[in-house]
């Protein structure tokens, strides 16, 4: 196994997996889920190679089902049931490509450690979210950066932030915040600088801008003088994240983010939120998590955008209270700033 997973993970993580999970092998061919069949193993790629597969929907009925390969997964590498995290692939086929070796992890067990233990809980929702972004970026390459792109139109990041976030974590959010107010053209994100803090937009609108081909950092940060062809590719508003990748790792921004209107922001430093997720672990397991989600999100919107998965527009009563919650936790957040303005 490589990384990110051997990483992230300690000496005794890795016992756990191995000591829980169980090794099987699989010849060219032979199938690990085919849908309708529930997810209920996280499967970790020992040697080999799978295919995840997706049969897009017919335009015309009659017509049939095109199967499209829309991962590649090698040694390291996760798929399968992933807790406290939706994603397309309970409608996928995955099978073994090559003869492999895969590590089944059963979803009870899974689940059950990652409630008892933040310890592990911290890097596996880190690699799950590192897995995500990659993934993501796998499908830029094969499909075309600009078409990455459409997977993030219309993300709407309140609901899940706010309903995934502690009451404690709020109030360390209110602790080390600083509310600030910018005028419309204040760029928060130049492509190929590093990202400086965290922002949460509380109200106003932010426009997120691309180039249609994938940047040189390098120039962008040091000739930034240069024009570039950018286009706009979403607008986040009030309860949306911004700079959220500085989470993973330091990586320069690829996007650019510039304020559309004048808006105002809770900013939270980096140094800050990093020292935050190294000594809380807990934090730090519901804050990967939360960043697993809103990737996950991006990669079935993406889907949707291309075709290839018809979009899901079940709403049950469980997703709308927590839509609910997240909205009274994110309205009680703005109050409290408004109340400490005002002293």
């Amino acid at each position: 196994m490589t990384t990110p997973l051997l990483r992230e993970f300690n000496q005794a993580d890795v016992d756990w997996l191995g000591q829980t999970g169980t090794l099987r092998s699989l010849q060219a061919g032979d199938r690990l889920h085919t849908p309708p069949q529930p997810l209920d193993h996280l499967w970790i790629v020992v040697s080999g190679q799978l295919s995840v597969v997706l049969e897009a929907q017919p335009v015309n009925e009659g017509d049939k089902a095109i199967a499209t390969e829309i991962l590649r997964l090698s040694s390291g590498e996760l798929t399968g049931a992933i807790p406290a995290v939706t994603t397309h692939l309970s409608r996928s086929t995955l099978f073994a490509l090559t003869d492999a070796i895969v590590l089944a992890l059963p979803l009870a067990a899974l689940t059950q450690k990652l409630a008892d233990d933040a310890n592990f809980a911290a890097p596996f929702y880190r690699v799950v979210a590192l897995s995500m972004r990659h993934q993501l970026t796998q499908w830029a390459m094969q499909m075309g950066y600009s078409v990455a792109l459409l997977g993030q139109l219309q993300l709407k990041e309140a609901a899940t932030v706010f309903a995934e976030l502690a009451d404690s974590d709020l109030d360390w959010m209110m602790a080390v915040r600083q509310v600030e107010s910018v005028k419309p053209g204040t760029p928060l994100l130049r492509c190929g600088y590093p990202v400086d803090a965290l922002h949460l937009l509380l109200e106003g609108a932010v426009g997120l801008n691309a180039e249609e081909q994938p940047p040189n950092l390098v120039v962008a940060a040091l000739r930034p003088e240069l024009e570039r062809a950018e286009t706009e590719f979403a607008r986040l508003s009030r309860g949306d994240l911004i700079g959220e990748t500085l989470l993973l790792d330091s990586a320069p921004a690829s996007v650019g983010a510039i304020a559309l209107r004048e808006s105002t922001l809770l900013t939270i430093p980096r140094w800050r939120l990093l020292a935050k997720l190294l000594y809380d672990r807990p934090f730090a397991a519901r804050l990967y998590r939360l960043l697993a989600l809103l990737l996950a999100s991006k990669q079935q919107l993406m889907l949707e955008k291309l075709g290839v998965l018809a979009p899901n527009t079940d709403l049950d009563g469980q997703l709308l209270e927590r839509v609910a919650l997240a909205e009274a936790r994110f309205e009680w957040l703005v109050q409290r700033l408004q109340t400490q303005a005002q002293f």
